[in-house]
This record gives C-alpha cells, sequence and structure tokens, in this order.
C-alpha cells in the first residue's frame, strides 16, 4: 500500500505517519509534498499510489487546484484544520474528511473506508464500474465530524467540566489561551486555539482573528472598523477589543446570520 502524504506543516505530517506506522505498518509512504506546483509535478511523473492524504491549505494555495491541473485517480483523505471544504472534497475523489489533530480513531475511520473500496473493488468488473462510481459509495458512509460538547478544565487542584454550550470566548492572552464562560468565569486552557478550534462545531464557533475564537451566542453588535475591518462587540466582554480582519468580514456576516 503505497501513500503519498501532501502536507506543508512538518509536524502534522510527522504525527501522520507516526500514527500509519503503528496502525498501518505495511504502509508506505511514498512521497511527502508541500506544494501545490510540487504536487502536480510528481503525480505527473510518477504511478498513481494507493491513497492520497492531502492538507487543504497548502504553502503556494489551495490544495483544490491540484484537482484542475491533473488527473487525480486514487482515493484521497482529506486533513485539515477546518471543516468549512467539506462538500468540495467529497466532489474531489474524498472518501473520509478528518480534522486536525488527527487521532487514531480518525485515521483507521478513514482507512476502513479506503479498505471498503478496495474489496467492492476487487469484486466487481472495472469495465462496468468507475472509480468515481465506487467513491459514492464509499461516500456513503461519511458522517459529520463529532465535536467536543464539554472540556475538564484544570482550575487550582481540580478539574472542572464545562459545557461547550457555557463557553462564551476563547481569547489568546499573554500566549496562553483564556476561556471565559457566560457567567463570566476565566480559566486557562492548556491547548492550542487551532486544536480547539478543530474540536468545536464552525455553526456554533468562529475564528475570529489569530488571537479569538468566539460563540455564536457572545457576539451582541458589529461595528465597521478601519480599513473595512469589524469590532465585534462581546458579552461578556473580552479583555481586549476583538477584531475581524477585512477578508473573513463577509463569512462573519454570513456566520452570525446563520448562513
Amino acid at each position: 500500500m503505497n501513500i503519498l502524504i501532501i502536507e506543508d506543516e512538518i509536524r502534522p505530517a510527522r504525527a501522520l505517519e507516526r500514527l500509519l506506522q503503528e496502525v498501518r505498518p505495511e504502509a508506505q509512504v511514498v512521497g511527502r509534498l508541500e506544494f501545490v506546483a510540487d504536487t502536480v509535478a510528481w503525480l505527473q511523473a510518477h504511478p498513481a499510489p494507493d491513497l492520497i492524504f492531502m492538507d487543504i491549505h497548502l504553502s503556494d494555495g489551495s490544495s483544490f487546484e491540484v484537482f484542475k491541473q491533473v488527473p487525480v485517480t486514487c482515493p484521497v483523505i482529506f486533513v485539515t484544520a477546518y471543516d468549512e471544504h467539506a462538500l468540495e472534497a467529497f466532489q474531489a475523489n474524498g472518501i473520509e474528511y478528518l480534522l486536525k489533530p488527527i487521532t487514531r480513531d480518525a485515521l483507521l475511520r478513514g482507512l476502513q473506508k479506503f479498505d471498503a473500496l478496495g474489496r467492492h473493488y476487487a469484486g466487481t468488473d472495472p469495465a462496468n464500474e468507475t472509480l468515481p462510481e465506487l467513491l459514492r459509495l464509499v461516500q456513503q458512509l461519511a458522517r459529520p465530524p463529532a465535536y467536543k460538547t464539554s472540556w475538564l478544565i484544570p482550575y487550582k487542584n481540580k478539574l472542572l467540566p464545562v459545557a461547550v454550550h457555557d463557553m462564551a470566548h476563547l481569547v489568546i492572552q499573554h500566549s496562553l489561551v483564556h476561556l471565559t464562560t457566560f457567567d463570566g468565569q476565566q480559566y486557562a486552557v492548556d491547548s492550542s486555539l487551532d486544536e480547539l478550534e478543530a474540536q468545536l462545531d464552525p455553526q456554533q464557533f468562529f475564528r475570529a482573528n489569530r488571537q479569538a475564537l468566539l460563540a455564536r451566542a457572545s457576539v451582541v453588535a458589529l461595528e465597521p472598523h478601519h480599513n473595512g475591518r469589524m469590532l465585534l462587540h462581546l458579552q461578556p466582554p473580552a479583555a481586549e477589543a476583538v477584531i475581524v480582519p477585512k477578508p473573513r468580514v463577509a463569512e462573519l456576516r454570513k456566520w452570525v446570520s446563520g448562513g
């Protein structure tokens, strides 16, 4: 089983390789690529691998550009920190959509779908069924990602359960993520904002900027700011002003309005 990894961050790529060695030791990683251009060149010069693990946001653009430039004939498991491209992924040979950080169970789920595809293909006449038709069979098994409903938050010498519906916002202050609940309680969280974002339902939480992740119910008003940006009024208020950059304002408006 030959696997191609397309990922522009070293740590997630190495973590994926370690998990693959653990759950599928016979698999061979035939390459790791970081750029759209390099991926296109590799696919043009090499036989198709059995499976591709592909991040969506690469160093030089979206990995969906690969599919516009070169035929991709093998199944793809998409790996990303965001779930906003799920539909597009399943339209591009995707058989699974894994959110970072990848867990062992999530990886096994993706590989099981790949195995199911292989079993089905082995029992059919290739002249009668095409890869897209077979991919659709596996995609019928696709499930929405499971998001967390609560956290255990370290506080003094205890662990306190905090339900997601009680979380107003998560904001980085002094290099630490601070969770504020709707009743005004604050806790330091020992996880990165990227990790937390990947585990929260994007219908309910919005990444306003690099420093802030907000619950929809915490946003009480939007105020136009300098240079097309948007200042958010939150309840309870954040320690510092939360300003959404111009490129994300349209997405913010859509999210707030439930679109």
